[in-house]
């Protein structure tokens, strides 16, 4: 199985919130530190990796959706849209 790996603002859109929501639920469980990076253990763990924006010129970070789905709906989330419905 593959693994996938969604933005913060793609998860948000399955569970109806934004991407502001999904980041302070993974700063809560110390996926990303108080200034918003993935924290070292989120790397270590393999919850996050970087993927590169279309045109190369820069990158930004990509959530494991199996890894971090048990931890946003423990925090009381609950999926409105099914991830490949994008």
């Amino acid at each position: 199985m593959k693994t996938e790996y969604l933005s913060m603002k793609e998860i948000g859109a399955l569970y109806g919130v934004s991407s502001h929501v999904i980041g302070r639920i993974l700063k809560k469980y110390g996926l990303r530190t108080p200034e918003g990076r993935p924290s070292d253990g989120a790397f270590q763990d393999k919850f996050v990796t970087q993927r590169h924006s279309d045109d190369g010129t820069t990158y930004f970070y990509v959530w494991d959706i199996a890894k971090v789905t048990p931890i946003l709906e423990s925090a009381g989330l609950t999926r409105v849209a099914d991830a490949t419905a994008k």
